[in-house]
């Protein structure tokens, strides 16, 4: 491919990169707060139906270990007044409670002294740094920048080049990597997207959510055997 054609569909890329990106912030918000309350429910269903309870330990013949009920012995009870939830602590196990949260791993890594990374590093840290410029929105582009170049994460730094107009070089070996990652990002929310934690917290009245709650712990109630204690 030629280096123009390299140049205008990496910035296509980019701009679908920086999107998934935001929604894999937000799916992460979402998932710790309304993991707390989704795992509030589960608790008051235990609490309130004795038989469903029992049919479940009955079924996969639950025993939790002493260290997972001490974990949790001083976990909130089952109800919060006013809804507020800034109180509680996260969930004893969030990856359990809410389905598969949002983990984006970079698919294109590098060393975080490999010269290339390092140069972009500089390059940026020169239009952003908050020593240099008074800028909220450049300054949280340095800090991704100091994240990336910390794990290697040589898409990152391309993409924040191209939110600053910093020229580089990618090559097609390189964006066959970055539309990758965009697809495994996708797939990655859709899974979201059909976890208990989200469609319980998008049904439409209180039968549905109990449902889901039911169906999430007839389907997982031996990794969550701590809430049969």
């Amino acid at each position: 491919m030629s280096s123009k054609l390299n140049i205008l569909e990496s910035k296509k890329l980019f701009k679908e990169f920086n999107y998934l990106m935001s929604d894999i912030e937000f799916k992460n918000e979402f998932s710790r707060e309304n993991g707390k309350l989704f795992e509030l429910d589960i608790r008051k269903l235990l609490d309130d139906d004795p038989l469903f309870k029992q049919m479940c330990k009955e079924k996969f013949g639950l025993e939790p270990k002493e260290d997972e009920i001490s974990a949790i012995k001083n976990y909130p009870p089952s109800d919060t007044p006013n809804g507020d939830i800034s109180d509680i602590p996260n969930s004893t196990d969030v990856i359990v409670f809410t389905g598969n949260t949002i983990i984006n791993e970079p698919l294109l890594k590098t060393d975080k002294n490999d010269p290339k990374i390092k140069h972009l590093y500089r390059k940026i840290v020169q239009k952003t740094h908050p020593d240099k410029v008074n800028s909220d929105a450049l300054n949280e582009l340095y800090y991704k920048a100091v994240d990336a170049q910390k794990n290697g994460d040589l898409l990152t730094m391309y993409s924040i080049c191209n939110e600053l107009g910093i020229k580089f070089n990618i090559t097609d070996q390189e964006i066959s990597m970055l539309r990758r990652q965009n697809e495994f990002i996708k797939i990655q929310q859709k899974n979201f997207e059909a976890s208990h934690l989200w469609l319980w917290s998008h049904a439409e009245n209180l039968d549905k959510k109990k449902e889901i709650v039911k169906h999430f712990l007839l389907h997982n109630a031996p990794v969550v055997a701590v809430l049969f204690s």
